[in-house]
C-alpha cells in the first residue's frame, strides 16, 4: 500500500467508523495517561536553564589534544518538583558536556562504554542490526556535520559493546559551526539517543572571533528535545504508528513524540538575562518532532502572540553570507541555527519560547495529532546590565566559498516510499527500495559535485542528512502525484533555498510532494559513509543507505 493509498485509507477509515476510531483514540489517549502523568504534576518555568559542562583534553600527545570521554549511566532530575530520571549519557552528564575547539587544531577522543548489559529500553530484535546474538547494549559515536575520516565517521556498523572502546581522530578542518555529537549504533539509534547520548561540538575559528558576536556567559547553547516520563518520574520508550497507536515495548513503530518539552536536560526551564544581545545556538535533537520556533511576549499560549524578530547569522555548517530577520523560524531534527536575539527593549518583561510545529510534521493525519509542544522555555529579561560587558555586533555580510550548480558531473535521484502492511501500517521507509544492508550502488569521485535529488513520496517532511560534506540547497519544486518512482514528472516551478538556509547544511527537509535538489561536493576523504532521515524511527528501520567515495 502506498503512501497515498494510506492516506485514503484512513480517510476513508475516518469516514466510515467513527464510532471504532473514537474508541481507538480513547484508548490511545487512556494508554498514554497511563505511561505519563508528569504534566499535570509540575509547575512551568520554576527551574533554571542547566548550562552544558564544558569537556576539557585528558592529556597532549604530538601536539594534539586527547579527550576520554565515558558513556555512563546515571540520574538526574529533569524537573526539581520529580524524583531522578535514569539515563545514558556522555561523562554521565545530560546533556554530554560541551567539545570548545578550534579550526585547524585536530584532536583525538577515546570513547568507552560503560554502560550495563541491559538497556533501558525494550529492543526490537526484528529490525536490521539488532537482531540477536548481537548485544542489545552497543554504541558508536557519530559528530554530526564533521569532516572526518571514514574509520572515524561512527559508522552505524562500526559498534563496541559495554567494556570497550574506540579511538577517533578530528581534523577540524573546515569553518566554524554549530556540530553535535550523538550516538548512531544501527538498528537502537533512536533508543540510545533517547536514553540521553548527545551533545554538543561548537568549532570556533579567527574569522568567528573578529565578528565581535556575543560570547561567554552571553552565548547560551539549546538543546531541543521531547520525551515521555511516567508516573514515577522515568524514561518511557513509547513510539506510535500513523493512526496514534502506541506499539508494545520492543516493537518498532514510525515516530515517537514526546509529552514534555527537555531543554539542556530541564522540563520548562527559565533563564534570567540582560537587557543586552545574546547568541543561542540552537539544535533540534529529537527523534521525530519538528519545532517552527517563534519567542513569544504574550503571557498564555492561548492569547493572541506578540512575536519578537531575531537573526539567524548561521546554520548547520556555519554561517550565512549575511543575517536574516525572522519571526519564526522551522527546525527539523538534527537541524542547528546560530541566532543572535536582542532582549534591549525588553526589560523587565517574559519571552517564551514556543513552538507551533504538527506531529507528525507537517501534520497530514486527519484522524490523530499529537501532543503539541507550544511552550518550551522562558526568557525573563530581569538581571542588570553588566557594566563590564562589552558592545556585540551582527555581521552585515560574510563571504562563502562559492559552488556552481554547473560544476556539477552527474545527478542522481533518491525516492523515498513507505511500505504498509495489510493494516496501513508503517513497515518501514525506503530510500529507492532498498535498505541499509543492500550493495553500495552510489561511488562518487573525491573532490568531484554531484547535484542529489531526494524525491518524497510519503506523507512525512524528512530531514535528510550526508555524512562527511557539507551541501548547498539548489531548490524545491513539486511533481505530479500520479508519478511512480523512476518516471517523476515535475510540475509548478522551482524555489530557491529560504534566505536563512543559503549557507552551508549538513540536514535539510524534504517535503511531502515535492523534490529536494542539492549540491554537494564531495572534499575530505575517501572511505565508505552513510546517508539517511534523522528521524531516528524512520533512520533505524531502514531509511539509511551507504555511499562511497573513491580516490
Amino acid at each position: 500500500m502506498g503512501s497515498r493509498t494510506r492516506r485514503d485509507f484512513l480517510k476513508l477509515c475516518a469516514t466510515s467508523t467513527p464510532a471504532l476510531i473514537l474508541a481507538s483514540q480513547n484508548s490511545v489517549h487512556a494508554s498514554a495517561n497511563n505511561l505519563s502523568r508528569t504534566p499535570a504534576l509540575i509547575d512551568r518555568f520554576i527551574d533554571p536553564l542547566p548550562f552544558p559542562k564544558r569537556l576539557r583534553p585528558h592529556s597532549t600527545h604530538g601536539g594534539k589534544a586527547e579527550y576520554r570521554v565515558q558513556m555512563l549511566e546515571s540520574s538526574k532530575r529533569f524537573h526539581s518538583q520529580l524524583p531522578p530520571t535514569r539515563f545514558w549519557g556522555f561523562e554521565g552528564q545530560y546533556p554530554g558536556p560541551t567539545f570548545d575547539v578550534v579550526a585547524g587544531q585536530p584532536i583525538t577522543v577515546k570513547w568507552e562504554n560503560r554502560l550495563p548489559r541491559r538497556h533501558l529500553f525494550a529492543v526490537d530484535p526484528h529490525i536490521h542490526g539488532a537482531m540477536p546474538p548481537i548485544p542489545t547494549v552497543r554504541t558508536v559515536p557519530h559528530l554530526h556535520g564533521s569532516r572526518t575520516p571514514s574509520e572515524s565517521d561512527g559508522l552505524p556498523e562500526k559498534w563496541f559493546a559495554p567494556g570497550e572502546s574506540a579511538r577517533y581522530f578530528y581534523p577540524n578542518e573546515q569553518q566554524a559551526a554549530t556540530l553535535w555529537y550523538h550516538d548512531h549504533a544501527v538498528g537502537i539509534t533512536r533508543l540510545n539517543v533517547y536514553a540521553g547520548l548527545s551533545g554538543f561540538f561548537l568549532l570556533r575559528d579567527d574569522r568567528e572571533t573578529r565578528l565581535n558576536l556575543p560570547a561567554g556567559e552571553y552565548e547560551i547553547p539549546l538543546l531541543l528535545q521531547d520525551r515521555t516520563l511516567d508516573d514515577r518520574g522515568q524514561l518511557v520508550y513509547c513510539p506510535a504508528f500513523e493512526d496514534g497507536t502506541i506499539a508494545p515495548p520492543g516493537v518498532w513503530a514510525p515516530e515517537f513524540f514526546g509529552d514534555l518539552p527537555i531543554v539542556n536536560g530541564a522540563i520548562y526551564p527559565f533563564l534570567a538575562v540582560e537587557p543586552r544581545p545574546y547568541r543561542l545556538r540552537v539544535l533540534n535533537g529529537s527523534n521525530s518532532r519538528f519545532f517552527n520556533l517563534y519567542l513569544n511576549l504574550a503571557k498564555s499560549p492561548t492569547d493572541i502572540p506578540a512575536l519578537v524578530s531575531f537573526h539567524q547569522i548561521g546554520t548547520d555548517g556555519g554561517f550565512l553570507p549575511s543575517p536574516v530577520s525572522l519571526t519564526t523560524l522551522l527546525l527539523g531534527p538534527a537541524e542547528r541555527a546560530d541566532l543572535v536575539v536582542d532582549f534591549s527593549a525588553f526589560n523587565g518583561k517574559t519571552l517564551t519560547l514556543s513552538n507551533n510545529a504538527a506531529a507528525p510534521y507537517p501534520g497530514w493525519n486527519l484522524m490523530h495529532h499529537h501532543a503539541p509542544l507550544p511552550e518550551l522555555m522562558q526568557f525573563r529579561v530581569t538581571r542588570p546590565l553588566s557594566i563590564t560587558g562589552r558592545a556585540h555586533s551582527i555581521p552585515q555580510s560574510i563571504a562563502l566559498p562559492g559552488l556552481d550548480p554547473g560544476t556539477a558531473v552527474t545527478i542522481r535521484d533518491f525516492v523515498l516510499t513507505e511500505q504498509m502492511d495489510a493494516q496501513g501500517r508503517s513497515r518501514g521507509v525506503r530510500i529507492n527500495a532498498k535498505g541499509y544492508d543492500d550493495p553500495v550502488t552510489e561511488q562518487v569521485t573525491l573532490g568531484s559535485s554531484e547535484k542529489w535529488r531526494f524525491i518524497n513520496m510519503t506523507d512525512d517532511a524528512h530531514p535528510m542528512h550526508l555524512h562527511l560534506v557539507q551541501f548547498r540547497i539548489v531548490e524545491r519544486q513539486g511533481f505530479d502525484a500520479t508519478s511512480r518512482a523512476g518516471a517523476v514528472r515535475l510540475t509548478g516551478n522551482p524555489r530557491p533555498p529560504q534566505p536563512n538556509e543559503a549557507g552551508w547544511k549538513d540536514t535539510a527537509v524534504v517535503y511531502p510532494g515535492e523534490v529536494l535538489t542539492i549540491l554537494v561536493k564531495f572534499e575530505g576523504y575517501a572511505g565508505r559513509y552513510v546517508f539517511h532521515c534523522h528521524m531516528l524511527e524512520h533512520e533505524d528501520n531502514d531509511m539509511m543507505r551507504p555511499y562511497e567515495i573513491i580516490a
